[in-house]
């Protein structure tokens, strides 16, 4: 009887050892899906990539590019490249579903476009644009529609308004 009673400890001990290490293996499963949380998507998404330094922006009339830390526009303008630049990277918009774009789509004149550049990227980001009589409809960093409603001087220099 004795053994029986030992073997039968020595499996559940065993049984405990192997779920007990089972644990251990998915725990840092565990921790990441039910401790920490994941960032919120923004409420807004941001136009340019948020996660990566801007080197350049530039359009078929003007041209704003970064020099030695200091930001250099191409044409005049009243308001300074640095200022202009961080309206760029700080510009959110309302996301437009497919949908709602693809009703739009035939009152949409011809598309404009930018190429933004960043640091240590091979390829530039493409914006395609569309300017409406209320907002501006922009292809984002994630290639989704967004939404903006803004004068045009507040991105755009104001020598460059026949782009």
């Amino acid at each position: 009887m004795q053994s029986t009673a030992r073997r039968r400890r020595w499996n559940n001990l065993l049984i405990l050892g192997v779920v007990a290490f089972m644990v251990l293996l998915n725990l840092p499963t565990l921790i990441k899906n039910y401790l920490i949380e994941e960032p919120a998507e923004p409420l807004h998404p941001y136009l340019l990539n948020p996660n990566r330094t801007l080197t350049a922006i530039y359009s078929s009339q003007w041209s704003l590019t970064s020099e030695g830390g200091d930001w250099i526009l191409s044409v005049p303008s009243p308001v300074p490249a640095q200022q202009l630049v961080g309206r760029w990277q700080t510009l959110v918009g309302t996301e437009v579903p497919i949908e709602q774009y693809q009703t739009l789509q035939p009152n949409l004149g011809a598309p404009r476009s930018l190429e933004v550049w960043y640091h240590d990227q091979e390829e530039p980001q493409r914006i395609t644009f569309y300017q409406l009589p209320q907002f501006w409809l922009l292809k984002n960093w994630q290639d989704k529609w967004i939404a903006v409603t803004l004068e045009e001087h507040y991105l755009f220099p104001t020598h460059a308004d026949n782009q």
